[in-house]
């Protein structure tokens, strides 16, 4: 699956680029964030997420309607929208990042 990211300051951090400022999130959050990406690269298709009943894959409902979010860990959330792009014949399906948030704030 192609990833791409809305929120530069995520792109940095995946990427392990220097941020400016205060960081927002924890090292150990930082790094369950990485391995959500990569688990989500590495899956095939939208259905083969909804198979990781530890990502609680699900789409999201009201002001957040046709944003879908998985679990980094119990308190963050990852958020994202569903894209595709046509390659040849081939259709890719493409997630892209919106923002890590704290699901309980």
């Amino acid at each position: 699956m192609i990833i791409e990211f809305n929120n530069t300051y995520l792109q940095r951090l995946f990427e392990g680029k220097p941020v400016i400022g205060k960081p927002r999130y924890s090292q150990e959050v930082i790094l369950k964030f990485k391995k959500t990406i990569l688990m989500l690269k590495n899956a095939e298709s939208i259905r083969e997420l909804k198979k990781f009943r530890g990502l609680n894959f699900e789409a999201l409902k009201g002001d957040n309607k046709g944003y879908y979010s998985v679990r980094v860990d119990y308190h963050y959330r990852l958020i994202m929208r569903i894209g595709e792009q046509d390659r040849s014949i081939v259709i890719d399906e493409i997630l892209i990042v919106e923002d890590l948030t704290n699901h309980y704030q």
